[in-house]
């Protein structure tokens, strides 16, 4: 499909080109413009470029993404993580982290990524979030991994985020198939270091979680304080299976992880 552009539009496309942005926000063009010396108000030239199939829409006012000649025609990239990247460009001091399967689709730990992308906050954002990411209050000690072009969070930081609020993971029958690898590249000192300063709940739940898949770094976890009141793993329901040693009732899990295979 032919995409025409006027000649100030070849400008800015000829840098566009040059620095292959996967997506173009309001001030990026306007900086571009300005730069390449093209004096059209960026509105202006937003639509026209919009109009043309050189930038498409991300569903974030003023973010779009770019799409390249080499596209040959204006064909979205259809990246699953599109929706969270243009609200993190228009809205560059929140900063979130992919949280759950999204995190470990985008670390390459788990084989497809979800139709919902969650996401962790420090805090919760007053900005409106596009359709199909889902905001969750979490703030990890550790420093998140970038990978895909956005923030994840750390091996460590998923589980113990999980740990945290059991019952907002989507689907615990889903995550049994990506936990162990997830389980595999975490660390004891790692571990440690993302439950200095958590609830005492939260350290026995994430214990109970990983003492069939990491035995190694539950017992390190144990041996840092072991739990004294008893725990809930999920909603205040009837209990599933309760574990004594972690003082867990898990009313939620549709596995025992007590029994999942060892990963090291």
């Amino acid at each position: 499909m032919a995409r025409y552009s006027s000649p100030q539009m070849a400008k800015v496309l000829e840098r566009l080109e040059l620095d292959r942005p996967e997506l173009v926000t309001a001030i990026d063009l306007a900086r571009i413009a300005s730069e390449v010396g093209v004096a059209t108000p960026t509105a202006v030239l937003a639509a026209r470029m919009r109009e043309r199939g050189w930038l498409l829409p991300t569903g974030q006012r003023g973010v779009w993404e770019f799409a390249p000649a080499e596209a040959a025609g204006p064909y979205s990239s259809m990246d699953p993580l599109l929706p969270i990247k243009a609200f993190a460009a228009a809205h560059p001091g929140l900063a979130p982290a992919l949280a759950m399967q999204a995190a470990a689709w985008a670390l390459g730990l788990s084989d497809r990524a979800p139709a919902t992308i969650d996401a962790a906050f420090a805090e919760r954002p007053a900005a409106s979030l596009p359709e199909g990411v889902r905001a969750h209050v979490f703030a990890p000690a550790l420093a998140t991994r970038e990978t895909r072009g956005v923030a994840a969070l750390a091996p460590a930081s998923i589980v113990v985020h999980m740990a945290a609020s059991p019952a907002q993971v989507p689907s615990w029958q889903s995550a049994a198939e990506w936990l162990p690898d997830v389980a595999y590249e975490m660390s004891t000192d790692e571990t440690l270091a993302e439950l200095a300063g958590c609830k005492d709940s939260i350290r026995a739940r994430t214990g109970y979680l990983l003492q069939g898949m990491r035995p190694d770094i539950a017992g390190a976890i144990m041996e840092s304080g072991a739990p004294t009141a008893k725990v809930r793993f999920g909603p205040r329901t009837s209990s599933l299976r309760n574990d004594e040693r972690w003082k867990v009732a898990d009313t939620l899990l549709p596995f025992d992880p007590r029994e999942m295979e060892a990963v090291r």
